[in-house]
């Protein structure tokens, strides 16, 4: 149960991190005609990010998870 509630105050935490994201990408990127564009751009490079990083967490679990069998060269899982 404690492994949850840590997962869920990391993902307010990145949930909170991709509003201050998209609010600085509204600023930053204000040429592309308004505010709202910058902001949708931003959230969808944040997202990006955050997709890539859980994928590559995910895969590196799964890699830790299979293991060589001492009696044979083969993997088990």
């Amino acid at each position: 149960m404690k492994n949850i509630w840590q997962y869920f105050f990391a993902g307010v935490i990145v949930a909170i991190g991709g509003m201050f994201v998209s609010d600085f990408a509204g600023d930053f990127f204000n040429g592309l005609g308004s505010y709202g564009f910058g902001c949708i751009l931003g959230i969808c490079m944040y997202l990006c990010i955050v997709i890539v990083t859980c994928t590559g967490i995910i895969v590196t679990k799964l890699d830790k998870n299979t293991h060589f069998d001492g009696k044979s060269d083969k993997q088990s899982e």
